[in-house]
């Protein structure tokens, strides 16, 4: 005879084992709220890890998953891609996670999030194409085939901003990663805006 009380146990262990099945696998989701100066704050486990109000949100990896991320870059590891092996789904995400707490993808609800990721790795895909229009699968197939500009014929320095951004002796400013910036003064620019910590 089924009582309530053992279907109650039943449920209670089926929920147990399935939560340490997904802290096992490094998908535990939980959402962590507090109230800081009366605003609703979250923080959600590795990939949205600082508190903020935009945690509260859906994370990237709530709707944009790793066969997404090879159907879109399926070419990107074959033979003649020129950074085989360099890009891949949980560096993307890890990479992500850094900026989920300040807004990138966890704003305004899943479509919003689904729309911005879709226009960032548009931009991306087209910065590092190796396809032509006439590509298997078109141009943007062959998205993430670079990950720095292949063979610069300059060293993209500008001696116009010499005296704000002068070039370091030896130093080549050409595009390297996913979004490449070129020339002495956009770099300049980049770290001024980065503020890197030294």
């Amino acid at each position: 005879m089924v009582t309530i009380r053992s279907v109650s146990v039943f449920i209670l262990v089926l929920l147990a084992v399935s939560s340490l099945a997904l802290v096992a696998n490094g998908e535990d989701k939980t959402i962590k709220v507090k109230k800081v100066k009366g605003k609703k704050v979250c923080t959600q486990g590795w990939e949205c890890v600082w508190w903020s109000e935009y945690c509260c949100n859906q994370t990237i990896s709530d709707y944009f998953q790793v066969y997404q991320f090879e159907q879109l870059f399926a070419k990107r590891n074959t033979p003649i891609a020129h950074a085989v092996g360099f890009w891949d789904y949980q560096s993307f995400i890890t990479a992500a996670a850094l900026f989920e707490p300040l807004g990138f993808g966890t704003t305004g609800g899943k479509l919003m999030g689904q729309k911005e990721m879709a226009a960032f790795l548009g931009h991306v895909a087209s910065k590092t194409s190796c396809g032509y229009g006439v590509a298997t699968g078109g141009p943007l197939a062959w998205g993430l085939c670079y990950n720095r500009e292949m063979s610069p014929m300059q060293s993209y320095c500008d001696e116009t901003w010499k005296y704000k951004y002068p070039c370091s002796p030896g130093a080549e400013y050409y595009g390297r990663g996913a979004l490449p910036i070129y020339w002495n003064f956009n770099y300049g620019a980049a770290g001024e805006a980065l503020k890197p910590i030294s």
